[in-house]
């Protein structure tokens, strides 16, 4: 009786990736666990921008309660539509703690990827990963999720961000 596998050709390569797949399953699930926990927590924050915050100390103290709350989260910002206000608003995690600053004059960030992407298709999306050179004090690698903030009127308020280290 021949044995169905007789006549396979099984391919090294295949199954070393098949179980380097399997074997990393439970680490890709983590970090599927940690986008949707950003993913959450950012939207909520998205929520809270939906009123057209004026009070840009306010909207400082909002960033850093919300990397407070969500130690996963690296960075998180609120980049005002310019109709309304040229200002970025941007909290990092550093060694001492956080720092913040008002990135508009340095970055023109209506035309970051992060920003103007998910602007032009009226979502939240997520950004491939990139190098963020010297932003934040070095050069990082990671990845964006963004949410373009809407008034009830349908006029785009800003976008926030949160920024999920990769390295």
């Amino acid at each position: 009786m021949n044995n169905i596998f007789d006549n396979v050709n099984y391919d090294t390569c295949l199954w070393k990736n098949y179980l380097a797949i399997f074997k990393h399953k439970k680490l890709v699930n983590h970090k599927d666990k940690i986008k949707g926990l950003i993913q959450e927590s950012t939207e909520e924050l998205a929520e809270y921008f939906q009123r057209i915050p004026s009070d840009i100390d306010n909207i400082f103290a909002s960033l850093q309660n919300h990397l407070q709350n969500n130690s996963v989260i690296f960075a998180s910002a609120f980049a005002f539509s310019p109709e309304i206000n040229s200002c970025c608003p941007f909290v990092f995690r550093d060694i001492t703690g956080f720092k913040s600053r008002d990135i508009a004059a340095e970055v023109p960030y209506t035309k970051a990827v992060w920003y103007e992407i998910p602007v032009k298709q009226s979502k939240a999306l997520w950004s491939v990963p990139y190098f963020d050179i010297d932003k934040a004090g070095e050069d990082i690698l990671l990845t964006t999720y963004s949410i373009p903030v809407f008034d009830p009127n349908s006029r785009l308020v800003g976008v926030v961000i949160s920024d999920l280290l990769l390295a």
